[in-house]
């Protein structure tokens, strides 16, 4: 064969983690359940938020992102779903962005500004009540609350400052909207983020709004995809094994002359890391998650080649080789 054809805030009334033991209390149901640490894109996901005061809205950083996992909980490790429940990772909580600053200008410029707010190492995870999933659809609303386990919010007002530690506070039950489905081998969540709070501190009336998209995705329970590549002799020819991947699924066998890059493949859930990439062959894997291809080395001494095989939700890491 030829080769070559998306919150926060100090939160609406914080409240002391001992008061939401009872809201954390209930399990997922008396069926098997599976909990998932699901992945965000790299450096995490970015929320945005306005801070108002009754000077005005704030000057400065108006969106932070949240780099780590979440955690979800679910009653079957594959669809249908049927029950969820948010919570921290087991990798630990989700890490805002080290240093959030907001500021209220002085009219006078050359006087110190009106009002700084500054959040500070803020680490902080979603948790709450189990909450339905719609078996179809994937689509849920979240009963959810945030947690903090780090961090400080440091409020100057005309002067006077204000400090508070954040470890050990949370907020409000909250809803938070989103969808979770089973791609092949891989499991894709989204949540809708959207808070809106409003306090009083030393006196002053500080209100945040927060909102994102925050994307996370986890391989099923039992794959691990990986792709053999032998010694590639030009003119004979040579068997690649994929292993690890879904059983009795399609599965293709792509490369590239060019070198690594990002592809996205929209209808298989998946992002090659190849530069054009050309699809080389398919196969059906057996009943072990399993296939092979046999193919005819090109008379092609001397090319670089790297090689990358791929299911729905699922892709192997790249092989560099070369033809001899």
């Amino acid at each position: 064969m030829n080769w070559f054809k998306s919150v926060l805030n100090p939160s609406l009334m914080l409240i002391r983690l001992a008061t939401t033991a009872v809201f954390l209390a209930s399990a997922i149901s008396a069926q098997s359940s599976h909990i998932y640490d699901m992945s965000q894109p790299a450096g995490g996901s970015r929320v945005d938020f306005a801070m108002h005061t009754l000077f005005g809205k704030l000057d400065g950083d108006d969106y932070f992102d949240i780099p780590g996992e979440i955690g979800f909980e679910v009653t079957s490790p594959v669809e249908p779903f049927l029950t969820g429940q948010l919570r921290e990772a087991s990798t630990g909580p989700l890490v805002m962005t080290p240093l959030v600053h907001g500021w209220i200008p002085n009219p006078l410029p050359f006087l110190p500004h009106l009002v700084d707010v500054y959040a500070r190492d803020l680490e902080f995870y979603f948790s709450g009540l189990p909450f339905p999933i719609d078996s179809a659809t994937g689509n849920f609303m979240a009963d959810a609350i945030i947690s903090f386990t780090n961090g400080e919010i440091e409020i100057i007002s005309l002067g006077v400052t204000t400090i508070w530690p954040m470890a050990s506070l949370g907020s409000d039950p909250f809803q938070i909207p989103g969808r979770i489905k089973q791609y092949g081998g891989k499991v894709e969540a989204i949540l809708d983020f959207d808070l809106r709070w409003a306090d009083s501190y030393g006196g002053m009336s500080l209100a945040v709004d927060c909102s994102g998209l925050i994307p996370c995705e986890a391989l099923i329970p039992g794959v691990s995809p990986s792709l053999n590549v032998p010694a590639l002799v030009a003119g004979q020819q040579a068997t690649f094994d994929y292993s690890g991947g879904i059983a009795q699924s399609t599965t293709w066998l792509g490369a590239s002359v060019q070198g690594l890059g990002t592809t996205p493949i929209a209808p298989l859930h998946i992002q090659l890391d190849l530069q054009s990439p050309i699809p080389v062959s398919t196969s059906v894997t057996d009943a072990a998650g399993n296939c092979s291809w046999t193919l005819q080395v090109p008379n092609a001494s001397g090319l670089s080649v790297w090689f990358q095989a791929c299911q729905m939700g699922l892709t192997t890491p790249v092989v560099a080789t070369s033809v001899q």
